[in-house]
């Protein structure tokens, strides 16, 4: 197989090129196939190749036959390399430290589609050059492409591309293959992966083959895009199972910057016999090795067992916006610290066999969540939306639509000194439920519903509640409903545990509400609400403010 030996701009010196990426760096500055013959001379004496837009002129002519160099040049600047930039009118100079040399791994490499072992080839390439020499982006024509070398790991380079050219399949054909790639490291030290990319690729695991695409560890910068999965994952297969994460992100510095973006993985994992879905392949995630912030974008994924994307154990961020997941168990989407969700969606259709929840908010605080939109048609086994985490946050234009049965649509169980905002928030409940259950559990302090509507009508004889106060004995304080609707056939509001500093102020019930005996609500500001089912408050009321009320008197 040919090789690059085209060296990068940090060594200070040069090598061969190929035809190819010679044409490709002159190409990308429009010069067409004429360079003028003659330098140009530069601020201390060093000549630079002056573009020249006379077809005729003698020069430099790039041809497919290969490259031919008029004797009237005196010399040409490659600062070390062949990537080109315009740096002054009708002047080309060519620097290392901007655009990558390009390989292309058939003809450069002599790879063979559905033959050669693809990943063994860039390998070889890449290892061949020291880190700060490795600048190159290999391009993979269409066509389906074997890989037979198991963890690639590309530990430090200037940049590295890996792109389908325009799109390519990569089909795994070894069992002993259980991740395609490791980029970089988990030590932040140089060097190191500065700047990664892959994009316009599909990864085949049919057949009796299993195993991860990748676990980054990014020092600058990474870019995944258009990067999907064929096949189904076998993790927890004894034979060819492959790494437990399919798509992992890192950024090793708090600067490190990452964008995942419309990357598919749809056909989810095989389920094992075991009782808990822990263990099974995880499709997006980063974890505790993530100090910087990752962009997931447009990003989609359906039928996993172990969550869908799990990003909630780092201190980095995470920002998760337009995408999709359907029908996983664990969590469909699960945040942590100063993460972001914005207008995503997750869809519950089909049963994963595993206990799930939509959106899991825990560990640390500063979330916002805004514009999500569930649609549920299953068996809760827990809740919709779980809230455990230790510091506030904040969910806005939150929809969630269910048709299921049983189980709640949301839990909240966070610190109680942190406060929790749901705003313009809504449950549209067409449940069909096998036991009486709330549709939301409020399990700790400091929760406001700001504008709100709970419209809760079940489908079966067994009544479905609105909103229940309660976490099994310490007091709860300071719930706040301000201009809410809990609409539901049986109890819409129950203080079920002690508490002060209520504040229930322009809304609407339409259904029992209520304290149980053993409670004392103390100080609560109760102003301007209407409510059109029974009242009864058979706990203590101790210095209750308001009382001003439509419809019914408390």
């Amino acid at each position: 197989m040919e090789t690059d030996h085209q060296h990068d701009g940090s060594t200070g010196t040069t090598g061969d090129t190929t035809r190819r990426s010679y044409i490709r760096s002159l190409a990308a500055i429009g010069l067409g196939s004429v360079v003028t013959g003659t330098a140009a001379s530069g601020s201390q004496g060093t000549g630079v190749a002056a573009a020249q837009t006379d077809a005729s002129a003698r020069g430099i002519t790039v041809t497919d036959s290969g490259t031919t160099i008029a004797d009237t040049v005196s010399q040409l600047n490659f600062d070390g390399s062949l990537s080109a930039t315009q740096s002054a009118p009708n002047t080309v100079s060519v620097r290392g430290d901007t655009n990558p040399n390009i390989v292309d791994v058939r003809d450069d490499l002599g790879v063979e589609p559905e033959g050669d072992d693809l990943w063994a080839a860039i390998e070889d390439h890449y290892t061949s050059f020291k880190p700060t020499e490795r600048n190159h982006r290999y391009e993979i024509p269409a066509g389906t492409w074997h890989v037979e070398t198991d963890n690639i790991h590309f530990d430090a380079h200037e940049y590295l591309g890996i792109v389908g050219d325009p799109f390519a399949v990569l089909r795994v054909t070894d069992q002993d293959v259980d991740r395609l790639m490791t980029v970089g490291s988990l030590d932040a030290s140089l060097p190191h992966a500065q700047r990664t990319v892959m994009r316009d690729l599909q990864v085949d695991i049919r057949g009796e083959y299993d195993a991860g695409i990748a676990r980054w560890f990014t020092y600058r910068y990474g870019h995944m895009e258009n990067v999907s999965m064929r096949g189904t994952r076998d993790r927890l297969n004894l034979e060819y199972g492959g790494d437990r994460h399919t798509i992992l992100v890192d950024g090793v510095r708090s600067s490190t910057t990452n964008v995942i973006s419309g990357c598919h993985l749809g056909n989810g994992d095989t389920a094992s016999d075991r009782s808990t879905h822990v263990g099974h392949a995880i499709p997006f995630s980063s974890d505790v090795y993530n100090h910087g912030t990752n962009f997931w974008e447009g990003c989609q994924v359906s039928g996993y067992i172990d969550n869908g994307i799990y990003v909630s154990g780092d201190d980095g961020r995470n920002i998760i916006t337009g995408c999709h997941v359907r029908n996983c168990a664990g969590a469909g989407i699960r945040i942590g610290p100063n993460d972001y969700v914005q207008d995503c969606q997750i869809t519950m259709t089909e049963h994963p066999g595993f206990p799930w929840s939509g959106l899991w908010i825990e560990s640390g605080g500063g979330q916002l969540v805004s514009q999500l939109l569930v649609n549920n048609q299953i068996k809760k086994d827990t809740e919709i939306i779980r809230l455990t985490q230790d510091g506030p946050a904040r969910l806005t234009d939150v929809h969630i639509g269910d048709e299921g049965t049983d189980g709640r649509a949301i839990r909240i169980n966070d610190n109680d000194h942190a406060p929790t905002l749901f705003e313009g928030c809504t449950i549209t409940d067409r449940s069909s439920p096998t036991i009486s259950d709330y549709a939301v559990y409020v399990r700790s302090s400091n929760v406001t519903f700001n504008d709100c509507e709970f419209d809760i009508g079940p489908q079966s004889s067994t009544d479905r509640h609105g909103v229940f106060v309660t976490n099994g004995g310490e007091d709860i304080n300071r719930l706040e409903l301000d201009s809410c609707t809990v609409e539901a056939d049986g109890a819409s509001l129950r203080f079920a545990e002690s508490g002060a500093d209520h504040t229930v102020e322009s809304s609407f019930f339409e259904g029992l509400v209520m304290s149980d005996p053993e409670t004392t609500l103390s100080s609560v500001l109760w102003v301007g609400n209407r409510h059109y089912g029974e009242t009864n408050f058979a706990g203590e009321r101790a210095e209750w403010q308001g009382d001003f009320n439509f419809g019914f008197d408390v």
